[in-house]
């Protein structure tokens, strides 16, 4: 089986992310999978929640947008 990636670009876009995240982890069946979201410079505190929320999916911060 393959893993499979999935990779989520945000900005400012904390409650959107908050329910696409919830939506993955609830309805992917597919047992390989890696989420990764690539953060441009939020300032609404989407960083916070994806480390404190889903420490599942891997962060990468960027400085800006």
């Amino acid at each position: 089986m393959k893993r499979v990636f999935i990779i989520i670009v945000n900005w400012n876009g904390k409650d959107l992310l908050k329910r696409c995240l919830n939506s993955l982890r609830k309805n992917t069946g597919y047992p390989s999978y890696k989420v990764i979201i690539v953060d441009n410079g939020s300032t609404d505190g989407s960083q916070e929640i994806i480390r404190k929320k889903f420490p599942w999916a891997d962060l990468i911060s960027l400085e800006k947008n």
